[in-house]
């Protein structure tokens, strides 16, 4: 009977398994499906996954329609440096939760806490209303449209989900040896000395998980930048305004009006243009970020 129970589980695990994959993978082939297809085998009833035209036409307009290499330089200088200013001041905002006792700890995390749970929109006109006027007076700049817009907010530990990144961080802390830390200050550190000395090359699982979650989160904002930035400076951008771009670059007029199901070739191509630095990306460092989260007390 157990081995009937057994076989029973494993057949059912088996299906929900296939069931989830199926969910996961669907919208990636049928993305690659329509990114490489003529546009009229969207009109063409007997066309369902395998194209009947092959062709490059689709991604090589969506490139052009996108600015794809010039978008792609600027997401990556935009993407990579805030995430790892954003690892640098949450690392020792949660070292500073986890390991040290202070007046005011409990309220201040607590405000940590809530910047996970409320959403950007809450905060983005003030934000804008700052950076418009950044300064004192006659000392005043506008910032508007220019990287320091995401820059100043990841540096002061406030960027896009800083709340999660220094949550995990203090998780990850909280479960380190404390001799570590007496032995360096036996041996005269101070506390930031020992911080990167000591603390920092032990925590290498926390610091590449929390800079894959910012990595992936800055590539896909659209609110936070659209907020700041009035012309297309990203990946995220481009793809949302793709159908302005289409009619502009391919057909010089935005009062072009094209089918609806043709437009669907570009959004896909598009779409897989946009993802597909984040695939290879997780494709090298998947090892890694696995043992990341199973180190960094995110479940804990």
């Amino acid at each position: 009977m157990t081995e009937k129970k057994q076989l029973i589980w494993s057949f059912f695990r088996f299906i929900i398994l296939v069931g989830i994959g199926f969910v996961i993978i669907y919208p990636l082939i049928y993305m690659i499906s329509c990114a490489f297809r003529d546009k009229a085998d969207m009109t063409d009833p007997t066309v369902m996954w395998i194209p009947r035209r092959l062709t490059l036409s689709i991604i090589q307009e969506t490139i052009e329609a996108m600015d794809f290499w010039n978008t792609l330089k600027n997401t990556v200088f935009l993407n990579i440096g805030c995430s790892f200013v954003q690892v640098c001041s949450c690392s020792v905002t949660g070292y500073g939760f986890a390991r040290f006792s202070f007046r005011g700890k409990n309220l201040l995390f607590a405000v940590v806490i809530m910047m996970i749970l409320v959403p950007p929109q809450i905060i983005s006109m003030p934000l804008y209303s700052l950076f418009r006027r950044f300064g004192f007076g006659d000392f005043s700049v506008n910032l508007i449209n220019s990287m320091l817009t995401m820059y100043l907010p990841a540096i002061t530990g406030n960027g896009i989900k800083s709340g999660l990144m220094i949550l995990i961080f203090r998780q990850f802390f909280k479960g380190l040896p404390h001799e570590l830390e007496d032995a360096a200050y036996i041996d005269g550190c101070s506390p930031f000395r020992t911080f990167v000395q000591i603390i920092a090359p032990n925590a290498s699982a926390a610091f590449l998980t929390v800079f894959l979650f910012s990595v992936v989160l800055y590539w896909n904002d659209y609110y936070v930048s659209s907020t700041f930035f009035t012309n297309n400076q990203t990946v995220a951008l481009m793809l949302k305004n793709l159908d302005t771009e289409l009619k502009m670059r391919l057909f010089n007029s935005s009062a072009v009006e094209l089918n609806p199901r043709e437009q669907i070739v570009w959004k896909e191509a598009g779409c897989l243009l946009s993802i597909t630095p984040m695939l290879i990306m997780y494709i090298f460092l998947q090892k890694h970020f696995t043992e990341g989260i199973e180190h960094s007390g995110i479940t804990g």
